[in-house]
């Protein structure tokens, strides 16, 4: 029975409630973090109506080992959820306590302090992370693209007048992004050298995918890296995609990691492995159940069912790949996103 992710509020936990031990990491790593997305809407789960008395709940759930993880409110989370309720996670004896944050900032600073045991992150921010010599490890893969140009979860968009047809077009454009030098600015310098064009020549700036809508019909950006579902009502409003940066990166290209700390993994590595056969089953069940998938975003990201009928829905494979992942460390260090070539076989676990 996962209590605080079916029957309570989910809210979201504090980053900074670590011990005195560990304040130093805690401040590197919310220095690293700062820029990253800050994301709104966090909601709660819909009440569980399991028929039980909450003294069966107790007693089942007495039996369960409580698992901390920090998880974003968007659509590429959904086989968590859908993990739960079909039962992956108590098969292992573990019971989810999910943490929302605003954005990524506050995950992986929660993870290394052991506040969360387990978290979600993009790529890129992991790492960063590494390469600033914080002790995070891979544990599964998050999300992967759909390999079809046009109609990817990420992709940039703006508006029929734009003067913006293609990557190129983005040259001597402002174009928002939800983090500086971080996943979108780096994939789409290469998606626009690809295409032939400087990308030196491109204005990034910093804005929440939430207000990306808006400020694309208004007008205060020529285009915007935005996901799902602010991609879809983006395209709602009449706006188009003009580049998919990830489809151009690499095919079945692996957009987030789950990922706990190294601490972890060596103290606990069955309880490693516990939650990553739980993922992985929840990843197969979401692969062959879109349905279900479009129905539990409705509740805990507070989509319409108008809208959840309409976004385009990630892939999750179970192995990452390390094609992809190695393209996207080599143009991170080309564009001094990182400062020294990842250490890839340290950073996923085995």
């Amino acid at each position: 029975m996962v209590r605080n992710l079916l029957e309570n509020p989910m809210t979201t936990k504090s980053p900074h409630a670590s011990a005195p031990s560990r304040r130093t990491v805690v401040a590197a790593a919310s220095a690293v973090f700062a820029g990253l997305i800050a994301l709104t809407g966090c909601g709660a789960g819909s009440p569980s109506s399991s028929g039980t008395t909450a003294a069966e709940d107790d007693k089942a759930g007495a039996n369960l080992e409580k698992v901390s993880i920090g998880l974003i409110p968007i659509t590429d989370v959904a086989p968590v959820y859908l993990g739960v309720q079909e039962g992956y996670f108590e098969e292992e004896g573990l019971e989810l306590d999910v943490q929302l944050a605003q954005g990524g900032a506050a995950i992986v600073p929660a993870v290394m302090t052991g506040d969360y045991q387990f978290g979600y992150s993009n790529v890129v921010s992991l790492l960063v992370a590494q390469d600033k010599g914080l002790p995070i490890t891979v544990v599964s893969n998050g999300s992967t693209s759909t390999n079809e140009p046009g109609s990817d979860t990420t992709e940039v968009a703006a508006m029929p007048d734009s003067g913006i047809g293609n990557a190129a077009d983005l040259v001597g454009k402002t174009v928002a992004v939800n983090a500086l030098n971080n996943f979108a600015d780096i994939t789409i310098r290469n998606s626009i050298e690809e295409a032939g064009g400087d990308p030196s020549g491109v204005k990034f700036v910093e804005m929440p995918y939430p207000n990306m809508p808006a400020a694309i019909e208004r007008g205060d950006v020529d285009a915007a890296w935005t996901t799902e579902p602010f991609r879809t009502q983006i395209l709602q409003a009449g706006g188009k995609i003009v580049a998919s940066p990830m489809t151009d990166m690499a095919e079945n290209f692996d957009s987030a990691f789950y990922f706990t700390s190294k601490q972890t993994l060596e103290q606990n590595p069955e309880l490693v492995e516990r939650f990553r056969r739980a993922l992985e089953k929840s990843f197969d069940f979401a692969m062959e159940n879109e349905d279900k998938v479009r129905t539990i975003i409705q509740d805990y990201a507070k989509v319409t069912p108008e809208l959840a009928e309409s976004i385009v829905m990630s892939k999750w494979y179970k192995e990452v790949n390390m094609d992809a992942l190695t393209k996207l460390g080599t143009a991170a260090k080309k564009y001094d996103v990182l400062k020294k070539d990842p250490d890839y076989n340290a950073l996923i676990a085995k």
